[in-house]
């Protein structure tokens, strides 16, 4: 009897489990902007039009505008964050976020992380804020993130070198705010194993990269995905779509390094949802546009295999499935080599 009833126990407790398993309790959709309205930088800026439509959408009552912070303590300590959930936050502190972008923010009780490199943080520099007008910024309520010093693709850098960059910023921080910050964002989304393990030395609670996707509780937190908005990215039909997925529940992911030391990359990741397999498309894209692939799936395994070499520098990879919910679930990644 004692063995039948330990039996019991035992499959109800995996029951349990593969039922928590298979869903995703959480997801946040992070947008990440840099300038506004800088009609010669199109790359990094939205237009005043594109901005007022984002605007107008996360305004809705469907959304709710929560913090980073909140984000992802909310994740981490396993609570649950409210339907449609969106986090703001602004790379390299130029000065159109001041003069255009936060005051409409402010205006709308959206609350944003500004991510700040410090070597351009100066009163002699035209095109990006001083520090006063960065306390302005905090007292005001927008949070700071780290995002090194001097901005530089930090993959191609030695680690004594990636140290250096955290801890000139870190004495700059505390001299000019009081304060370190806890997040940070990896400068063009480029990082490796080495220089996540140095920012975890460093007690940052979490990590950005710039790639598409949902942060969901099976994400990697030292590289968050984020959507960048810019001219070519910014239409509000992407906003829409991007702002309603979900996440998408990869576990195993490899390459564990998103610096790639293997080319073609050999990828692989298992899913939560086991139902979403059917349904999920992998597309990769590097400087020569979409590589031809093939997909192979084994229960909830998906491998994928690449026709040929990336090309040198940043390379993206998306993957999307539809739940019976309707809801589309995505996953990004970059690979740097």
């Amino acid at each position: 009897m004692f063995i039948l009833k330990t039996a019991f126990i035992i499959i109800l407790f995996l029951n349990i489990s593969n039922s928590y398993a298979s869903n995703i309790k959480n997801s946040a959709v992070v947008f990440m902007y840099h300038k506004f309205g800088i009609d010669k930088y199109p790359t990094t800026s939205v237009t005043i039009d594109q901005f007022n439509s984002h605007i107008g959408e996360f305004t809705k009552e469907k959304y709710s505008v929560k913090s980073l912070e909140y984000i992802v303590d909310t994740i981490i300590n396993d609570g649950n964050l409210p339907e449609n959930t969106i986090g703001i936050s602004i790379d390299d502190a130029d000065k159109s976020f001041y003069e255009v972008g936060w005051p409409i923010f402010k205006k709308n009780n959206m609350p944003v992380t500004l991510f700040v490199n410090t070597s351009t943080i100066h009163k002699n520099n035209k095109n990006y804020l001083n520090w006063d007008q960065i306390r302005q910024l905090q007292e005001e309520g927008v949070a700071i993130g780290a995002h090194s010093h001097s901005h530089y693709h930090m993959s191609d850098l030695t680690l004594d070198e990636v140290r250096k960059e955290i801890e000139i910023s870190n004495n700059i921080f505390l001299k000019e705010l009081g304060a370190i910050p806890s997040l940070f964002a990896f400068p063009y989304g480029e990082a490796n194993e080495q220089i996540i393990n140095l920012l975890k030395e460093y007690k940052y609670k979490v990590a950005f990269g710039q790639h598409s996707g949902v942060i969901n509780e099976t994400s990697n937190f030292y590289y968050l995905p984020r959507f960048s908005l810019n001219e070519k990215y910014g239409e509000i039909d992407r906003v829409k779509f991007a702002a309603k997925a979900k996440g998408l529940g990869i576990y195993d992911f490899i390459p564990k390094d998103p610096t790639i030391y293997e080319n073609p990359p050999f990828i692989g990741f298992s899913l939560l949802d086991e139902k979403l397999v059917p349904s999920i498309d992998c597309f990769v894209f590097d400087s020569k546009g979409e590589v031809e692939k093939e997909i192979f799936k084994f229960n909830e395994r998906i491998e994928i295999r690449l026709s040929r070499k990336l090309t040198e520098g940043r390379s993206r990879m998306n993957c999307t499935a539809k739940g019976s919910d309707n809801h589309w679930r995505w996953f990004g990644h970059q690979f740097y080599l």
